[in-house]
């Protein structure tokens, strides 16, 4: 564990959960999934507080302080001891410059979401040294109709509500869901309809070995936009996390290939793959076997001279049900032992 990493304190039944949106703003248009995930929370033990000012208007810049003015008051709210933001989006990175890191360090706390808002993972990190967590969003996994997938409720609950317990190995689901949400994808932002859960494809080697290091990464394209800035993390002996988001040209289908070898061939540039230990790639939207050995050869064609282990198919990402994975925190991946496993406590 990092002597400069500030671990958040673990939840307990009866804190408030806040719900912030940083990046897109849904809180209207997917009111019924936000009110299915305020009831499942609290019928969790815990309390939530939406903390959110509404549609935006005016100038630009105004529209960025007011969703830094959000996740601010998060932080500052003594009655707040987590924050689990809405949804991902395109534009959290907008608001880097402008949080109050000062304010972070002072009020470490639970800080979840994923895809747009690895850029605010990797702000949090290296400018307020806070643990933060690659996981579920309110409106995609816990609004979900008519109730979350049992493995990220319990997967989420396991990771933040047992201070000072290793983590220990990352499950594997047994079924997932391959669409997105009706709601979601439906022209009727009303549409409920119960998702079909097919067999979880298995964990795939794509390389065999050992590797240990601190986990760290996100979303091809947020993580990306970080390059080059004093928001891009340390990754030297790193076990890098990375997933693919959707097509630009059709929500729910899968990011195309060939973008896929770009950004990696991206990363492979910046020099990534020299420095880290170990690649973890999240399960993908329109994922099946032929897609798999697609991605699985870029993978391997983008990391050639390298030797660390690389797995595919686990369960983060943009995919139901996810893991609760502490980026910053000590992993390690052992093919032979088919392992992935989280060596450290994720909260105090």
């Amino acid at each position: 564990m990092s002597s400069g990493t500030l671990i958040p304190p673990a939840l307990q039944k009866g804190d408030t959960i806040a719900l912030i949106s940083p990046s897109a703003r849904l809180n209207e248009v997917l009111s019924a999934a936000l009110a299915r995930t305020r009831s499942q929370l609290e019928g969790l033990g815990f309390n939530t507080k939406v903390i959110y000012h509404g549609a935006l208007s005016g100038p630009h810049i105004s529209q960025v302080d007011k969703r830094v003015d959000e996740l601010n008051s998060a932080f500052a709210d003594p009655s707040v001891k987590a924050i689990i933001c809405t949804s991902g989006g395109n534009h959290a990175s907008e608001l880097l410059r402008r949080i109050d890191y000062d304010l972070v360090r002072k009020n470490p706390k639970i800080f979840s979401g994923y895809s747009d808002i690895t850029c605010l993972h990797n702000a949090l990190l290296t400018q307020a040294g806070l643990r933060t967590f690659y996981g579920p969003t309110c409106l995609i996994e816990f609004g979900v109709f008519p109730a979350p997938i049992q493995f990220t409720v319990d997967h989420f609950l396991k990771v933040l509500c047992n201070p000072g317990q290793a983590v220990g190995p990352f499950p594997r689901s047994k079924e997932w869901a391959p669409d997105l949400p009706s709601f979601v994808v439906g022209k009727d932002k009303d549409a409920e309809d119960a998702q079909v859960l097919v067999p979880s494809p298995n964990w795939r080697w794509v390389r065999p070995g050992k590797g240990e290091g601190r986990i760290l990464g996100g979303v091809f394209t947020s993580l990306l936009e970080t390059a080059g800035t004093k928001f891009w993390p340390d990754f030297q002996g790193a076990i890098l996390l990375l997933e693919t988001s959707f097509s630009p040209a059709q929500l729910g289908a899968p990011v195309p290939v060939a973008r896929t070898r770009s950004q990696l061939a991206q990363l492979a540039n910046i020099g990534i793959f020299d420095q880290i230990n170990g690649l973890v790639f999240g399960r993908q939207v329109g994922q099946s076997e032929q897609f798999d050995a697609e991605v699985a050869q870029l993978l391997l064609d983008q990391c050639y001279g390298t030797n660390f282990p690389i797995l595919m198919n686990a369960d983060f990402g943009h995919t139901d049900p996810k893991l609760t994975l502490p980026l910053g925190s000590l992993v390690r991946l052992d093919a032979e032992k088919d392992e992935f496993v989280g060596l450290e406590p994720a909260v105090l």
